[in-house]
């Protein structure tokens, strides 16, 4: 009975996972069939019977849709599957897929930065993604049942992020998912390149926004994501963010998730602060830098620069950096249209040079609210966003100041999760 569950299981994963992938390519005709359709019966009974291959068979199929939806703009991909047979040779198994050849400089340059790519094994699955009909842009290697492994073209070289099914964390019956890859530009797209979950690099990018200047970060830094799966009644794979790791300058930085769903550091001090770094949906360009002997542009004299100057587009929606009160939203011959709003922790923050207000002295607003449109009103040498952060009647540089957040677990909360991240802390890990 237990067998046929688990064979009804790994069907509705195999549905669930593959099947919307090859619907978004439903008028290519280039998937190897025997991949998904062709199975002998020993083959089928080891899946019944492995029950890491179906744990690694399901993380499989997600990190292929995940893949195909990152591409899916492109105006041609197609998609190729391959279980490998004894003497199979990487570069030879891309040509027999590929009708009309292949860009050989780029599987040259993935073999010459990976050549653990000439190691494959028999019963091992590939499958690999073109944008075009001849350069490759993703390789997937299934190397069950332990270890997956992602290769993504991103400018003009290979990245390789691994993931490996771990064994069951806090006595839990379904498997944790580790994510472990090397930063290739921005940390965002190194992460989403692995096939990470969209919501899941957010968090970590607001847990540690005040830790570290995600900006400061160089290729090669690390970073490993821990994540925890479970499957509901319906077969539907869930799955939550139990930890991240991220190592640059010779640091670690972690996050865990504590069970109220909030994200904590190493010693059960929050990491949810109650700011976000940028009053921007975005950070722009730095066209004027904080410095309180500035010689002032306009004047000619020496006069503190009491904030940062973003070069914004006139329009641009302009943000709340935290909970609070408007005390002020008026014009000034200086400033402009400009608005201070006042938050706890003795804290206010000003907007400068604003095309339009969208809030009035007295309102109550809330981290993330939009506030204003940036514009280039008062004395301005040009469109750009003037922000400051006021700590105790006095400016503090918005890029490097922390604004401290005290709240931290206490008492048997703060035992459970010392003893939950023992755990994880280990799993941690890069190689």
């Amino acid at each position: 009975m237990s067998s046929i569950l688990l064979l009804i299981i790994i069907v509705m994963t195999i549905w669930k996972f593959f099947i919307p992938c090859t619907l978004l390519n439903k008028s290519k005709k280039n998937y190897n069939k025997e991949f998904y359709l062709k199975k002998d019966e020993s083959h089928q009974s080891e899946i019944i019977k492995n029950k890491k291959f179906f744990n690694s068979a399901m993380v499989y199929f997600d990190i292929l849709k995940k893949h195909l939806y990152l591409n899916k703009l492109s105006k041609e991909i197609n998609v190729y599957n391959h279980i490998v047979c004894q003497g199979d040779v990487l570069s030879e198994i891309l040509k027999k897929y590929s009708s009309d050849g292949i860009d050989s400089s780029g599987v040259s340059l993935l073999l010459q930065q990976y050549p653990i790519l000439r190691k494959l094994e028999a019963g091992q699955i590939l499958s690999w993604m073109m944008i075009t009909k001849k350069k490759l842009q993703c390789l997937v290697w299934n190397i069950f049942p332990q270890e997956i492994r992602v290769y993504n073209r991103m400018h003009a070289s290979f990245t390789e992020g691994i993931i490996r099914i771990l064994n069951q964390l806090n006595n839990s019956l379904y498997p944790a998912i580790l994510f472990t890859g090397e930063l290739n530009g921005t940390f965002i797209d190194s992460a989403r390149s692995l096939g990470i979950e969209e919501n899941y690099i957010i968090d970590i990018s607001n847990a540690l926004q005040y830790q570290l200047d995600f900006r400061k970060l160089r290729q090669g830094d690390r970073f490993a994501v821990l994540i925890s799966t479970m499957m509901d009644r319906s077969y539907n794979v869930e799955s939550k963010l139990l930890g991240a790791r991220l190592y640059t300058s010779g640091k670690n930085y972690y996050i865990f998730r504590a069970n109220n769903g909030k994200f904590y550091d190493r010693e059960a001090v929050s990491l949810e602060g109650s700011f976000i770094r940028f009053p921007t949906l975005k950070p722009f360009r730095i066209s004027s830098n904080f410095n309180l002997n500035r010689l002032n542009p306009v004047t000619g004299q020496v006069s503190p620069h009491a904030g940062v100057d973003f070069a914004v587009p006139i329009g641009t929606p302009v943000f709340s950096v935290g909970d609070g009160e408007v005390i002020v939203s008026t014009y000034s011959k200086i400033a402009g249209n400009y608005i201070a709003i006042k938050h706890g922790c003795h804290c206010i923050t000003r907007y400068m040079h604003l095309k339009k207000l969208l809030v009035i002295p007295g309102q109550k607003v809330k981290r993330g609210d939009n506030i204003a449109l940036s514009g280039n009103t008062g004395r301005s040498t040009g469109p750009h966003l003037h922000f400051e952060i006021w700590i105790n009647h006095r400016p503090v540089n918005p890029l490097t100041t922390k604004i401290l957040n005290i709240d931290k677990l206490s008492g048997n909360e703060r035992i459970i999760y010392l003893n939950q991240i023992k755990d994880i802390i280990p799993k941690l890990c890069f190689d």
